[in-house]
């Protein structure tokens, strides 16, 4: 590919990969740049087999909003991953806090 901005087609074609990857079977022999880095990401990930149809949904939503915020390439699935790590130890950080807080007024 010679733009860096993923073309229709390869959009598609990233799209689908991902509905392949969420059903658990991968229909297809070749791969564009994204979707080798996709797999790379995916392969290299500690997701559990149960939960991954999940993530990747989630995965899916994210780099959708992505694109219609003007990005011209698609999120790292390593980069969702960190993403929502950091948002769930800043939400388990806030529960923590409000645990204190709520422990602290009744004494």
């Amino acid at each position: 590919m010679t733009d860096s901005r993923l073309e229709r087609s390869d959009w598609t074609s990233f799209n689908q990969l991902l509905h392949e990857l969420i059903g658990g079977a991968i229909r297809r022999h070749t791969f564009t740049q994204w979707e080798l880095e996709l797999l790379l990401d995916l392969q290299m990930s500690r997701i559990r087999k149960s939960s991954r149809p999940e993530v990747l949904r989630r995965y899916l939503r994210a780099v959708q909003q992505h694109f219609a915020q003007g990005a011209t390439v698609p999120l790292r699935l390593s980069v969702f991953l960190e993403a929502e790590n950091q948002q769930r130890a800043g939400a388990s950080e806030t529960a923590q806090a409000a645990e204190v807080v709520s422990t602290h007024s009744l004494a």
